[in-house]
């Protein structure tokens, strides 16, 4: 053992002492430099990372709801509310802010906003920068509209993101973005009305009382909503007024080829449906109208079976369909009944149309030749969406592509 390491002693000594010290520099240099940069870069992001959350910690906002402070919308029970919310930014630095609402929605309840002139679109989940305090673009503006078919008056909760504004922000995982605000017609008319005022008949939904909330303004004219069709989910309308008073036909009870059912589906400027707003856009064109004859009293009456049919953008109400509209009451009382008389789509006979009295009675002693009155009655396809109103007769639903545009023409 003296011996080997005698030896490397001596091997030692006898190197050169210029490289061996070299080389010892080095590798001192090496670790010295490694060990102040590993220092260096962690005081860096050390010093980094305290300086984000001070700046972060001192970020806030200005929510007002209503132009009251406040970061919750109320919405009563079976009704619709539009909010103005304004979001600002009250820092004396630019900051990125993005806007959402907290938890889940009740399932009768619909929430997102409106995109019209004049207000902002609500930002992503990565945000929007808003201007310094006291800068023209330091807020925005957004209009909020919620419908609540519930019975109970119900609270969304919102919720504000805030960051640099050089920092893509997250969304926390109970928060949700609001959507363009869109419900379609069919969803909403059976949602907002209350237990017992519908009836599914396994093919359609009916909607059924004395005066639900089913009123449609629909290119300049009052509508009800009469069904929902299960499938499709398209929804039949009926005019709640009577729009002309002719002639069914000169001797024939059919609807095919009546003077109703021409005037009915004229194109030109003195025919109805050349009256109604971009019917293409809202109305299924190709509706087949069972006209099937019945000579069953009112309240016996069961579906027809699609024995005579007709295929067009506008038709009438069947004597099924009037009868289902007041079941569990009396026709006096169903909201169908306007107090006026008015053709059905059914035929008694061959020569006698079944129409609905003064009283809301079906008579059928009335020859064909004979005016009555005409109430339109058209199927609004499935996508047809509402954009206003609560389905009251003094707040009607208001149609996208209708309620938005001008009335012009004729």
């Amino acid at each position: 053992m003296k011996y080997k390491v005698g030896n490397f002693i001596k091997k030692i000594m006898r190197a050169d002492i210029s490289k061996f010290y070299i080389l010892v520099v080095i590798l001192i240099s090496l670790f010295m430099i490694g060990g102040y940069f590993s220092y260096a870069l962690f005081t860096v992001t050390k010093e980094k990372n305290n300086a984000i959350s001070i700046v972060t910690g001192n970020l806030v906002y200005d929510l007002k709801v209503d132009g009251t402070t406040s970061n919750t919308l109320t919405i009563p029970a079976k009704s619709a509310k539009e909010f103005t919310i304004t979001l600002s930014n009250p820092n004396n630095r630019t900051a990125r802010f993005n806007f959402y609402y907290v938890g889940s929605l009740n399932s009768k309840v619909t929430v997102g906003y409106r995109d019209e002139s004049g207000v902002d679109i609500p930002p992503e989940a990565t945000g929007i920068n808003l201007e310094a305090s006291g800068s023209s673009n330091s807020s925005n503006t957004y209009k909020i509209r919620a419908t609540n078919g519930s019975t109970s008056s119900k609270t969304i909760t919102l919720g504000v993101g805030i960051g640099l504004d050089y920092n893509d922000l997250t969304l926390p995982s109970n928060g949700h973005l609001f959507d363009k605000y869109t419900i379609l017609l069919s969803e909403i008319v059976t949602k907002n009305l209350s237990s017992g005022s519908t009836y599914n008949d396994r093919t359609d939904t009916f909607i059924t009382g004395a005066d639900p909330n089913n009123y449609v303004w629909y290119s300049g004219k009052l509508w009800r909503v009469v069904l929902v069709n299960n499938s499709a989910k398209t929804a039949k309308l009926v005019t709640q007024w009577n729009i002309s008073a002719i002639a069914h036909s000169r001797s024939s009870s059919a609807f095919k080829s009546s003077y109703v059912e021409d005037w009915l589906n004229d194109t030109s400027v003195d025919g109805f449906l050349g009256n109604l707003r971009d019917y293409e856009d809202f109305i299924v064109t190709s509706t087949k109208w069972d006209a099937t004859a019945t000579t069953t009293a009112l309240g016996s009456i069961t579906r027809p079976k699609g024995t005579t049919t007709a295929t067009d953008a506008v038709g009438l109400l069947n004597i099924y369909e009037y009868q289902t509209s007041y079941r569990g009451s009396t026709y006096s009382n169903g909201y169908l009944n306007n107090g006026l008389t008015w053709w059905t789509l059914t035929p008694y006979n061959s020569t006698n149309v079944r129409y609905i009295n003064l009283n809301g009675a079906a008579s059928y002693d009335s020859s064909s030749e004979n005016s009555s009155g005409v109430r339109p009655a058209v199927v609004m396809k499935s996508n047809v969406a509402v954009v206003d109103g609560t389905g009251t007769e003094s707040d009607p639903y208001r149609l996208e592509g209708d309620y938005d545009t001008n009335l012009s023409g004729t």
